[in-house]
């Protein structure tokens, strides 16, 4: 996860519903399924660096306190123009439950996850907007399966992008292909980039087993890129994930990444391991979770996670980019390093 992020533009409900109603005949909205959705995720925690971590402000004290883990409220609309096309929007915002602010727990700048229309139908599904990447969701997704807020952190890849065109094909006996284009952006949203960015992935899907490839190019003068492969394998109550990823650019030595991930199903129980090695951001990861399914909508979970160096460890109620950054650990050259521990137990609600 990137630490390079821009303030987000403002997007509010009422916008969209008031454009809507003003732009579209009374036929068509009547015509549009809309859908709200949300979920509220907590968790308290106990967080201890070690004694020779440092936060990126200064400090090294444990502490104990709460953190959101990734709550977002959202709307989705969907219109079946014929019976081959569907034309889609979708608007999300993060909510900080622990800050109670509109905004990314991760970065405090951020306050849109999802702002995307596109169409599908038996050709594919196209879009533009910000979004989920391809690539993200080919190969890091099989390993991005635990429920705090130290969720995903194991990889090199972005997760969602601002002004970005993507494509996902049609299945075609198990083989289905994603690409993207995350296009050059210097404003002053979130999720952008001052390169243009092309993914293109590849994935076969049929009786549990998921397996994909994918590779991110950077458009600028180092040729920098990002490769992945991954495979999820389901064998009755048993996943298992594997992924591995190897970013490279000019005059840079590679870094290199390699996930393990299983987790166990029993009745309204699942059991979760991960070990990880991220080169450059986080270096030796595990990971370890249970989560008990209390109802359709409520679930609760238990986790312990350990970094080796700056990861997803801060500051508490801080993060690791934006005003309240404040990781455990830096990047910078004489920066201490950021291995910690923490144990978090806390509740997903879904609504």
């Amino acid at each position: 996860m990137s630490t390079k992020q821009h303030t987000a533009t403002k997007f509010t409900l009422k916008t969209l519903v008031l454009a809507m109603a003003t732009t579209a005949p009374a036929s068509l909205l009547a015509a549009v399924d809309i859908d709200f959705y949300g979920s509220l995720r907590m968790q308290a925690e106990t967080v201890h660096p070690d004694s020779s971590a440092e936060f990126a402000n200064g400090g090294n004290s444990s502490y104990s306190n709460i953190r959101d883990a990734y709550s977002r409220l959202g709307v989705t609309a969907n219109w079946q123009a014929t019976d081959g096309l569907n034309i889609f929007g979708q608007l999300e915002v993060p909510f900080d439950s622990a800050n109670f602010q509109v905004q990314d727990p991760y970065d405090d700048r951020r306050d849109l996850r999802v702002a995307q229309v596109g169409v599908s139908g038996d050709y594919g599904t196209l879009a533009y907007g910000q979004m989920w990447l391809p690539f993200y969701n080919a190969i890091s997704y099989k390993v991005d399966r635990f429920s705090t807020y130290y969720s995903g952190y194991a990889t090199l890849a972005f997760f969602r992008a601002f002004n970005t065109v993507s494509y996902y094909s049609p299945d075609f006996n198990g083989v289905s292909f994603g690409a993207g284009a995350v296009l050059k952006d210097t404003s002053d949203r979130a999720d952008t980039f001052g390169d243009n960015r092309y993914q293109f992935t590849a994935t076969y899907n049929a009786n549990g087993t998921d397996v994909s490839v994918g590779i991110e190019q950077v458009d600028d003068n180092n040729d920098t890129r990002l490769l992945g492969a991954a495979l999820g394998q389901q064998i009755d109550n048993i996943y298992i994930g594997i992924k591995l990823e190897q970013s490279s650019a000019k005059g840079q030595s590679d870094a290199n990444v390699f996930n393990l991930y299983a987790d166990y199903t029993l009745n309204d129980y699942t059991f979760k391991a991960m070990y990880a090695d991220v080169d450059g951001f986080g270096g030796e990861i595990f990971h370890l979770g249970a989560d008990y399914q209390y109802s359709k909508n409520l679930k609760t979970f238990i986790e312990f996670y350990q970094q080796e160096s700056v990861n997803a460890l801060a500051a508490e109620k801080a993060g690791g980019a934006g005003d309240f950054r404040n990781p455990l650990g830096d990047f910078a050259p004489n920066a201490k390093k950021g291995g910690g521990k923490a144990l978090a137990v806390g509740f997903r609600y879904d609504f």
